[in-house]
């Protein structure tokens, strides 16, 4: 199963991108692990994330996030390749079928509070919304 959970916050404002069958919503994401080094001295971890939302989905993210948000998002692990100048490059990006809201002062670390706690809002899955009106939910 190609499945992951990931929560920190969106590196740059959600970009949509439209085609004639469709639309895709991409942004980077920060997600951050703080951890003790071998001297006991805390330090962070910041990885970098790629990711996009296809269709309604994505049209909302970028409606309701913009750089600096917390969101937790669900989605799977893809990879491709191109060539550019006689060089092949290789990506990994993350599709995402749904997202939750965070608070704003949500912590997103590995120290941070578990993205299953009770006051949080439950997940925004809009992969098979037929309404025009844009709302997520």
């Amino acid at each position: 199963m190609n499945k992951l959970i990931l929560v920190g916050r969106i590196g740059k404002d959600p970009e949509t991108r439209t085609f004639d069958n469709g639309s895709v919503t991409t942004f980077s994401l920060a997600t951050t692990e703080t951890f003790k080094d071998r001297s006991g001295e805390r330090r962070e971890k910041t990885e970098w994330h790629n990711i996009s939302f296809w269709g309604k989905l994505g049209e909302s993210v970028a409606k309701f996030f913009k750089k600096g948000d917390p969101i937790l998002v669900e989605g799977k692990i893809t990879y491709r390749e191109y060539e550019k100048d006689g060089k092949k490059s290789y990506v990994t990006d993350i599709q995402c079928s749904s997202f939750e809201f965070l608070p704003k002062n949500s912590g997103t670390n590995s120290n941070s509070s578990s993205p299953g706690n009770a006051d949080m809002p439950a997940p925004v899955d809009l992969g098979n919304t037929d309404d025009d009106d844009g709302l997520p939910f």
